[in-house]
Parts: structure tokens; C-alpha cells; sequence
């Protein structure tokens, strides 16, 4: 076997700084650079999207016969659906373990070869890592497993995910995370005037005692000397404010603070999950949103990959989400009721609100 080295990730853009976090965001998102950069793949719409993705997908139910069922796995599943967040495409390596059970592997890169247009010319080269080493596999393209999110025009070989085909917005999505990363980690804390003859905190410092007990004060209240008085040089030498602390710390602007809002509900459409899923909203929204998050995202997706699994491993495989709808008793029988009331034959309407072995 050949040993491979791994393939390094694109690297980091110099960090830019500017006094206005928005004209910082907007410059550096026109100043060009990939997407799909580690900055833009640590948001948190990303991390949500493929979060979700993941454990809708591994909580599928597999419909195979038992071999095969016990093969597709919901770790095996739920590394699919991030992936096809994260990286636009996954592959798996179909392969036999020592006791000659089948098990999907994943790889850690891979390449594609070949010449002509049909798969069936085709071979992966992927590369294995373990703990102590990694090893190489050169393997037909029928030997794996692969699907990706979207591929790019006339390369059904390279896939492409929603980082890639929204680059702009994502590259927005991360400089202004980074904006305000860099606002948050600014210094942090309270300024408090004093004398500029306060002294150095040795014994004969006369505000010794209050630095003291304002470091240690933990919520207490202390009785302190007005400053009213000047420190006993009059009133014009008294500080305008007695004994107020100035804060100090982040303090984004408004504009900013709601760009960072629009740009998140942005990445998390362009993943196909709706906005109601992960910000404040009724049941209801939360309810109706889930229910299309799996009828044009998860299922479509699944869909595809159930087809790919039954042509690779030679026997047919399916998913249901079901499950996922079992605790919607209410919202399930409204629609079954509204169903019937439109005419439709009551075990055709039980089976499509999910309530057949219920009435059964």
C-alpha cells in the first residue's frame, strides 16, 4: 500500500482590523477570498445547519433487509448529513472487516481518476488515517458510497455545498462574526477616577484601604467620603460625578448587531433549514417549520442517498422520518380529520397523517 499525505486545508487570510466593525465587515467581504475557509465554516448557522441535518439523518429509520440494515448505522448516517453541510459531499469506502462483514469506511481525502464520462471507469484514491498511520486504496467507484449536495456543472465527481454555492453571503456570515469576535475580546471592565494623588497603594496611600475593599467588595455596599468636597481643595477641584464607574467593554453598534442577526437566517436558508428552528418563535412556527425542514430537506436527501446505497450494496433501501412526528398526536389528527372531511377514503387519510397503526 502507498502511504498519502493529507491534503492541507486553505489557509488563513490575514486578520483585518478597522475602528468601524461594519465598513471592516463590508471591505473584507469585497477585498475577494475562498469560501469555505475555516472562518466561514466556524459560524453558527453553519455548525446549526449540520447539526440539525446530522441528527434528523441519524434518527432515520432504515428500511433493508437486517445485513444491510445493521450496516447503514446512525453514526454512519449522521456523519453523512454533516457532511453534505459542511463539505458539499461525502464518500464512503465500502470494505470487509477481519471477520468478512461488510463496513463503511470513511476516509479522510480522496481523488478521483479516470478518463471517461461513465462512473463506471472511474476509481477513488482515498486515504485511510488511524491513530499511529495512514494508508492508501485505490478502489473502482462502484466500491464506495457517494452523494453530494449539489456537484458543479459537468463534474458529477466534485460536490459542492451551500458554502460554496452562497459564497458571498458566507463570507459576509464570517466577517461579521469575526467583527464582533473582535469587539467581544476587547479589554473588559470598570474605570473608576481617583486623586491624582492617590498613591501607589503603599501604607501611606490614603485610598490604601477603599482599592482594597472595591477589589473584594463582591456586590457589597461601602460607606465611602463624598468627593463633593475636592479632597479638601473645594468644590472646583471636585470631580464632576461622585464615585461613578465608567464602564468599559464590547459595544458593537446597532447596525452591526443586526447584520449579524439577517446573515445568520441567511446561512441557515441557504442550508435549507428554516429560521423558526433556531430563533424565538411559537410552537406552532417551530412545529410547521420542522415539518418542512424534512419534507424538502431531509427527505429529497435522503432520498438520494437511499438510492445510491440500494445500487452500491445490491438490495433496496429506504428511510423514514416518521418517528420524528410520532409525539405530534394533535397535529396529526387535525390533518387526518381534515382529510376525511375533504372526502378521502379514512385509511388513505390515516396513512398519510401518520395515524394507520393507530387505527389499526
Amino acid at each position: 500500500m502507498i502511504e498519502l499525505g493529507i491534503a492541507s486545508g486553505p489557509a488563513h487570510r490575514p486578520e483585518q482590523r478597522s475602528q468601524d466593525a461594519v465598513a471592516d465587515a463590508l471591505f473584507r467581504l469585497y477585498a475577494g477570498g475562498p469560501a469555505g475557509t475555516p472562518e466561514v465554516a466556524s459560524v453558527a448557522a453553519v455548525e446549526t445547519a449540520a447539526g440539525l441535518l446530522s441528527r434528523v439523518f441519524a434518527s432515520a429509520e432504515v428500511v433493508a433487509p437486517p445485513p444491510i440494515r445493521s450496516i447503514i448505522s446512525p453514526e454512519f448516517l449522521g456523519t453523512v448529513g454533516r457532511n453534505l453541510v459542511r463539505l458539499g459531499q461525502s464518500l464512503h469506502l465500502i470494505d470487509m472487516d477481519r471477520r468478512g462483514r461488510i463496513q463503511l469506511l470513511e476516509p479522510t481525502d480522496w481523488t478521483f481518476e479516470g478518463q471517461g464520462r461513465s462512473p463506471d471507469t472511474w476509481r477513488v484514491r482515498s486515504t485511510l488515517t488511524g491513530p499511529s498511520g495512514m494508508v492508501s486504496r485505490v478502489r473502482p467507484y462502484d466500491s464506495h458510497i457517494f452523494i453530494t449536495w449539489g456537484a458543479t456543472p459537468g463534474q458529477p465527481w466534485s460536490g459542492r455545498g451551500p458554502l460554496a454555492w452562497a459564497g458571498t453571503s458566507a463570507k459576509m456570515s464570517a466577517e461579521v462574526q469575526r467583527a464582533l469576535g473582535d469587539e467581544a475580546s476587547g479589554p473588559v471592565g470598570n474605570l473608576l477616577p481617583v486623586p491624582t494623588d492617590g498613591g501607589d497603594g503603599a501604607d501611606s496611600d490614603p485610598l490604601k484601604q477603599l482599592k482594597s475593599d472595591i477589589k473584594t467588595s463582591r456586590g457589597q455596599a461601602f460607606l465611602v467620603e463624598t468627593t463633593s468636597s475636592g479632597w479638601g481643595e473645594g468644590r472646583p477641584s471636585a470631580p464632576m460625578r461622585d464615585w461613578v464607574a465608567a464602564r468599559l467593554g464590547a459595544n458593537p453598534p446597532s447596525s452591526m448587531v443586526e447584520l449579524a442577526k439577517n446573515s445568520f437566517i441567511e446561512m441557515l436558508s441557504c442550508c435549507g433549514v428554516p429560521a423558526a428552528l433556531a430563533v424565538d418563535s411559537d410552537g406552532t412556527a417551530q412545529r410547521e417549520s420542522f415539518r418542512r425542514f424534512v419534507a424538502v430537506t431531509c427527505q429529497p436527501l435522503a432520498h438520494v442517498l437511499a438510492t445510491e446505497l440500494s445500487a452500491k450494496l445490491e438490495t433496496e433501501v429506504s428511510f423514514s422520518f416518521s418517528s420524528l412526528f410520532a409525539s405530534d398526536l394533535a397535529g396529526r389528527a387535525r390533518a387526518f380529520q381534515s382529510l376525511v372531511g375533504g372526502g378521502m377514503d379514512l385509511a388513505k387519510a390515516a396513512g398519510l397523517a401518520g395515524l394507520m397503526e393507530s387505527e389499526a
